[in-house]
């Protein structure tokens, strides 16, 4: 609307300037005839003209003393001097006329006074030419504004209907449905990748749960069996009159194994559950991996291993988070790199610093890890040992990048050539 208004207003100037400097031009050379020809051949041009102007579209009159017409079609004088616009009298009006506006120009002509004007058909029918230009293309817009929103609103319900046909799909056990894609960028084509996103978490977290339980399972099934032998054996020997302490204590010993494991995993799940408000202490990890190197360089030396700590001196190692869950994240580091070493096995624990960020690398000459394997490892109850030969409820690096994500850090795995490299990144506190 505001430009149709702009646009009428802009023809509407034009024309009347125009319009007014044909008319002063006119009014000019009527002027110049009198003065070389004098006033009676200017009397007979007016006359002339007059008679030849059917229709009202030009206007010209020379009026006399007390405004008598002298010659022309304007039967009356109108007010005012200079270029106006505005109504004239003429002679030739009909009410059949589209409109009874001039453009005239009235001036003094030795006793007189000439008006010449034109009437504003041409100004007034461009109005109207313009004004249903604008309806049209008005029109036009707003039509073709409602093809396309109705096109967009379409493809979005359309969008939506697949959005809601995933859900549903998934609601009744389809993890690997998806949202199709289609590389836009529209809001709803960025909740479609967001909810992609999100599938991809839960369906690893459906198989990280039902792979767990089978761990576990598998985990519990051999010491929960061999307990029930036991049991069995110390009734038997309870019957016959003999000792059962021994016995017992085997069946102790596999319920023992049975409550680690039960521990780590309630462990496990405990620290994936913590919210922020238990990530507010300032821990130190300078002071925190010397106490934890010196109290396990005793056992590593009891099983033929070496531990030893280099830090890059004039740092500052201070992050903010929870000292239990990096306590606890620092221990599964070393105690699996004793575990897992051989006898002559060396661990060397480094801490350095880049910028804002800490680097904490534990490295071994043990038998390392397979490439294709390093990132299966991190699974809760997945270990490399089938046969469950050595301690360990297979959940030891699954703390491990459950606490380093939870302090915004990553943890991978590098190799040692031989042995193995698990270095932690973390963000520190400061400068």
């Amino acid at each position: 609307m505001l430009f149709g208004w702009v646009t009428l207003t802009y023809v509407e100037r034009s024309l009347i300037a125009e319009l007014g400097d044909d008319v002063q031009q006119r009014w000019n050379i009527i002027a110049t005839d009198h003065a070389n020809e004098g006033q009676d051949h200017v009397v007979r041009t007016i006359a002339h003209v007059s008679r030849g102007a059917t229709g009202g579209h030009h206007a010209v009159s020379l009026f006399g003393a007390a405004d008598t017409l002298v010659a022309g079609n304007i039967m009356t004088r109108p007010e005012g001097d200079g270029l106006q616009v505005g109504k004239l009298e003429h002679a030739a009006a009909s009410p059949e006329d589209l409109t009874n506006d001039y453009v005239y120009f009235s001036g003094p002509l030795e006793d007189g006074i000439l008006v010449v004007g034109q009437r504003l058909d041409l100004l007034y029918r461009t109005q109207i030419l313009v004004f249903r230009a604008l309806t049209l293309s008005g029109f036009i817009v707003v039509l073709t504004m409602l093809s396309v929103g109705y096109y967009l609103s379409h493809k979005s319900l359309r969008r939506l209907k697949d959005i809601e046909t995933a859900l549903s799909k998934t609601s009744e056990g389809d993890t690997a449905v998806r949202i199709s894609e289609n590389g836009g960028t529209t809001q709803i084509d960025r909740i479609a990748h967001q909810m992609n996103l999100h599938l991809d978490r839960l369906s690893r977290l459906i198989a990280t749960t039902r792979n767990t339980a089978a761990a576990a399972a598998h985990d519990l099934k051999s010491p929960l069996g061999r307990a029930y032998l036991s049991l069995g054996k110390a009734l038997e020997m309870a019957d016959q009159g003999e000792d059962p302490t021994e016995a017992l204590t085997d069946t102790q010993d596999e319920l023992e194994n049975m409550r680690v494991i039960f521990d780590s995993y309630l462990q496990l799940s405990h620290i994936e559950a913590a919210g922020g408000e238990h990530l507010t202490g300032d821990v130190d990890l300078e002071n925190l991996v010397i106490e934890l190197v010196e109290t396990f360089a005793l056992i590593a030396e009891d099983e033929g291993q070496s531990l030893s700590f280099d830090v890059e001196q004039g740092q500052h190692y201070v992050i903010k988070g929870n000292v239990q869950m990096l306590q606890q994240m620092l221990v599964n580091l070393i105690q699996n790199a004793v575990t897992h070493g051989p006898i002559g096995n060396v661990i060397s624990v480094t801490l350095n610093r880049s910028d804002s960020i800490i680097r904490l690398a534990v490295a071994d000459k043990g038998p390392g890890i397979p490439e294709v394997q390093r990132e299966s490892v991190f699974e809760p109850f997945l270990r490399l040992d089938p046969s469950r030969s050595k301690p360990g409820s297979g959940l030891g690096l699954a703390l491990v990048r459950a606490i380093v994500e939870k302090h915004s850090g990553t943890v991978m795995l590098v190799d040692n050539h031989p042995g193995l490299i698990v270095v932690v990144t973390l963000p520190s506190l400061g400068s």
